[in-house]
Parts: structure tokens; sequence; C-alpha cells
């Protein structure tokens, strides 16, 4: 028995479609298992140390769906994150926020972190090259319109598109930030619209502080970065409707075993309305490749919202099924972070 798969920069998919393939077989995901079998007792005693696991949802400005699509999304998340015990960084589009009002403060009532993922989610809205007047007009408002949503202030930061620059690191430590995860450490990408990321490529996997010079190097900026996983492949919800929720298990097991050894967190990332339908026709998907990536990669995603779904719970089900995972919000993570370092500075200073 065979598989056939072909690969994007997401990793295999299964189709039908009448592309460069290449046949594996069934044995090979065997094989995978056993290799990953093996880490988990190479790694048997590092399990002392709680592994962090930090659950991130964007929630970005949408009008192509309905609002009571919208609301059942959320509605479900709340029910399944609050039956596993996962608490979620909801990182919103203020502009959305402002659609969807009553679900920020739900959100933070309910214990999960809600951060700032910019003002309008808006093609102009690039924090590698957006002027710094811009950058602080823009994250000014939002700031405010989310802080006042929820009731307190938001402290957690994702950049649209997941694009950053040193000079934007400075500008949002300036405005009260204490983290930030924009960054995707060794994720190599051919269709999103971070094309050709070299920055990622030699970004530190670990949290870090960033340079003036340079947003992937270490340095002395006052915000804590924590890179999104990747391997090559992103460990996020896009991956998972590629490759599917086995070999993202898969995948989680990998990179469990690496942070067993390191210490660093597992980041997943995933959107809230891709378990909404959307409305026919509604959605307009810009020609603009640096802003948008390919628009045919949208053609590679499987399953439908129900499916979709039902495939992040059962990742978040297999996350949680491990005794040393410890999920946490960003928040707490970069508190806990900054915590630890200042005991390692007066134990070692």
């Amino acid at each position: 028995m065979h598989k056939t798969l072909f690969y994007t920069s997401a990793g295999a998919c299964y189709t039908h479609r009448k592309i460069l393939v290449l046949r594996f077989p069934a044995s090979y995901f065997t094989q995978f298992k056993k290799i990953t079998n093996r880490f988990d007792m190479e790694n048997t005693s590092h399990k002392k140390n709680k592994v962090p696991v930090i659950i991130t949802a964007d929630v970005d400005y949408s009008t192509h769906h309905a609002q009571d699509n919208k609301c059942r999304a959320f509605d479900r998340l709340i029910e399944a994150t609050g039956h596993l015990g996962i608490k979620t960084t909801f990182f919103f589009v203020a502009r959305e926020a402002e659609q969807v009002p009553q679900y920020p403060k739900v959100l933070a009532e309910a214990g999960h972190d809600v951060g700032c993922h910019g003002l309008t989610h808006g093609d102009e809205e690039e924090y590698d090259s957006m002027p710094v007047a811009k950058q602080k007009e823009y994250l000014r408002q939002a700031t405010d319109i989310i802080s006042g949503l929820v009731g307190q202030k938001t402290v957690s930061f994702r950049a649209p598109r997941v694009k950053i620059s040193s000079t934007a690191y400075g500008v949002l430590s300036e405005e009260g930030f204490i983290v930030d995860s924009s960054i995707c450490s060794q994720r190599f990408d051919l269709v999103s619209s971070n094309l050709f990321h070299y920055g990622w490529l030699r970004a530190p996997r670990t949290p870090y502080h960033p340079s003036k010079e340079s947003a992937f190097r270490r340095g002395d900026i006052d915000i804590l970065v924590v890179p999104v996983s990747a391997m090559v492949a992103p460990f996020i919800s896009s991956a998972t409707y590629v490759l599917g929720p086995r070999i993202m298990k898969l995948f989680f097991r990998i990179l469990l075993a690496e942070s067993r050894h390191t210490g660093k967190p597992i980041v997943y990332l995933y959107h809230p309305y891709e378990f909404a339908a959307e409305i026919p026709g509604a959605k307009d998907y810009g020609r603009n490749v640096r802003v948008h990536g390919f628009r045919f990669r949208r053609h590679l995603y499987r399953g439908t919202p129900d499916e979709r779904f039902d495939w992040t719970v059962q990742m978040l089900r297999y996350m949680a099924s491990f005794d040393d995972v410890e999920f946490m919000t960003m928040r707490q993570y970069a508190l806990q972070h900054a915590e630890s370092s200042d005991d390692n500075q007066q134990k070692y200073g």
C-alpha cells in the first residue's frame, strides 16, 4: 500500500490534482513514528521540568464571515479550551475586536490572554516597512480599543502577516508591550506573503530580546520575542489542513523532544475564523503577492470549517495528553521569563 503526496512549503498534501507527486510506502509513516518514539525515550531524563506550550489564535479583520458564524466559532473554542484546561492567547485586530466587542472581555474573564494583532490588518499595516510615526499612531489606537474592551492593558503583540523589524520592536517597547510572537525561526516559506524570509532562517530558536540593528538577532531591546515553532515547515493550522493531524502530531513529538533539551516553548498558531463558514463570494483575495502571498495556496487547504475545528481540537487534546506539557499564555510566559531572568541575575550577578 502506498500513499501519494506532493510537497509545498508547508509539507505534503493528499491530492488528486495532476501535478508532480512523490509516492511513499505506508511503512514510511511507521518508521517516522519509531524515530519520534526513540526521541521520547532518549529524553526521559529531561521530563522533570515542564515544557511550556503556548497556543495562539489570530483574530483577523473579516467582512466575509457572518456575525453568527463568528460568534459560533468563539463559543465552540471557549467550550473546547475550557474542557481541556487550555489558556490561549488571542491576538485581536482592533477593528475586528470592535465587530465582536463582547468576546475580548469574555475571553479574558475565562483566563485567556487578549493580545494585539494590529489596528486594521490592511495592506498598509506592515511593521517591517511602516514609518515610525504611523506605527505609533496605529499601535496607540489599537491598544486603546483592545484594552478598553478587555478592561486591562494589552501587553502581547503579533504583527499582521507576522512582519516585523527592529524599529517596530523599539516602538512596541516604548508603548508598553512586553512580549511579541511575530518571528517564525527556521521557517522556509515559498507561497505565503513572507517569501524567502532569510531573517527567519537565522533567527534564534529560543526566546530572546532583539537587537537594535536586527529583529532576528539577540540584543537588548526591552521586549521578549517568543518565536512561532517551525522546522522548515511551520507549526500552524494551515499546515495541519495540508498535512493532516496525523503528521502534525508527529511534528509535535519532534518539537517536544527538542524542548525537553532546550526548555524552549512550543508555539502553535491558528485562526478562529477558519472554523466559520465564509459568505460566498465575499472574500476579496488581494493580488499583491508580497502582502497576500500566492493565491493558489488556499486551494491546498483541506477540510470544511467543522472538520478544521475537529482537527484543531484533536491537536490540542493530543498536546494535552503529555504529562510534562504545561499550557500558558504569552503574558504568563513573559512574566515567568522575566522573573527567572531576575533570579538568575541576583544569583550570578
